[in-house]
């Protein structure tokens, strides 16, 4: 299976607990997003329409994570402001 980076990519999607993305390995996004929310929950905010981008081609072996703040990457896809206006921290 691929490894997949599914993250909030609108300032409505964001989750309570500031969680911001989840790395899973699944077959495809929406397998990446079912994998997500079974990590993580949906007490704090549903990840069913958060963004799903694969980062390996397949057959990665990767342990599912959640983490909060802003992934580690290009600037451009990430939100930088919370829900109160005020600026993530990376």
């Amino acid at each position: 299976m691929a490894a997949f980076v599914v993250f909030s990519d609108a300032p409505n999607t964001r989750r309570s607990d500031g969680i911001g993305a989840v790395l899973v390995t699944a077959a495809d996004a929406a397998a990446a997003r079912t994998a997500a929310t079974a990590l993580v929950g949906t007490g704090a905010g549903s990840v069913s329409e958060w963004a799903a981008v694969q980062v390996s081609a397949g057959d990665l072996a990767v342990a599912d994570v959640a983490f909060q703040g802003l992934a580690v990457g290009a600037a451009d896809p990430w939100p930088r402001l919370t829900r109160g206006g005020n600026f993530l921290a990376a």
